[in-house]
């Protein structure tokens, strides 16, 4: 598959997922950059983020603005193996192992989901199926869905999960809901990282004591 279709095709998958406006990815560059960066320090734990949703408060390439977009994360029983693999085999590029599937993350209140299995490497490395048959969003040709390939972790004990698409950069960080940090510490830990630019997310969902000026 040429580079520019694979860009056009992942654009085409992640966008209805995460529900933003990608900020001009420049080149597959991007995201293998920001992934290799995560690999140095790796940390996570697929038992750690199961439960309650996790919810997006600060990104960098693509914009949420006031938008808030939840994600649920579950482990990949037979059952949900199974359904994604009847959904999506005949329309994947190239085949995972199924058997190998660890999780399955529900994004936003279309509930758009991404099947995940561990992949080689550092720990957080995962090669995703988005199941785009179930989205209706996109028709796809069969033999045309690339895997994609994401890396996740974990920072502050588990308080903040990062999660990039290693082929366009798409990143974001996200905290339990309920548990709204306050605006200046996730620009802090923003700042941090140095991936650059950010943008704030889901802007109206406040920390109480924030909101009234007390900690």
């Amino acid at each position: 598959m040429e580079l520019l279709e694979i860009v056009r095709v992942l654009v085409a998958v992640i966008v209805p997922m995460v529900g933003g406006q990608v900020e001009k990815p420049q080149s597959l560059r991007v995201g293998a950059e920001i992934c290799n960066r995560l690999t140095k320090e790796p940390y996570f734990e697929s038992d750690m983020v199961l439960g309650r949703p996790w919810r997006i408060y600060y990104s960098w390439n693509i914009k949420l603005d006031d938008k808030c977009m939840d994600m649920t994360f579950k482990n990949a029983t037979p059952q949900i193996i199974n359904r994604v693999w009847h959904d999506m085999n005949e329309y994947l590029e190239s085949q995972p192992y199924w058997d190998a599937a660890t999780l399955l993350v529900t994004m936003g209140r279309a509930k758009h989901e991404m099947l995940l299995f561990a992949d080689q490497g550092a720990a957080g490395r995962f090669i995703g199926v988005p199941n785009v048959v179930r989205d209706g969003n996109i028709s796809p040709a069969r033999s045309a869905v690339p895997l994609l390939k994401f890396h996740m972790k974990l920072l502050f004990g588990g308080k903040y999960l990062l999660m990039t698409d290693c082929q366009i950069g798409v990143t974001t960080m996200s905290a339990r809901t309920k548990e709204v940090p306050y605006r200046a510490e996730i620009g802090g830990v923003a700042a941090n990282l140095n991936f650059g630019d950010g943008f704030p997310a889901c802007t109206s969902d406040q920390n109480k004591g924030e909101q009234t000026g007390t900690k």
